[in-house]
């Protein structure tokens, strides 16, 4: 099953999400404690009138709603409450799909 995770910040996060950053951005492209789950886009959202980042997009294919959530609460944002709120939706991916 494919799922879009939409991670909004928490107000005031701007700076840990600066800080770890690279920490994320490791942990998408390895995460050994969730191996069923396959990271396929990953970028952040912006404010509607500039570029202030305001929270994450993800893509992932993940065999379960539980495992996309478990994925998503182990990340180093969530852990350090960057991410404010985050909903994670099934996906039914049409078209641009890989494979």
């Amino acid at each position: 099953m494919y799922f879009a995770i939409f991670a909004t910040d928490s107000p005031g996060a701007t700076q840990t999400r600066s800080d770890l950053f690279e920490d994320f951005r490791s942990y998408l492209h390895d995460h050994p404690d969730h191996p069923d789950v396959i990271l396929h886009h990953a970028g952040q959202t912006l404010a509607a009138h500039d570029e202030t980042i305001v929270g994450s997009l993800l893509v992932v294919e993940a065999p379960s709603l539980d495992a996309a959530q478990a994925f998503v609460a182990d990340s180093p944002y969530a852990k350090a409450g960057v991410f404010g709120d985050v909903q994670i939706r099934q996906w039914n991916w049409i078209t641009g799909r890989p494979g």
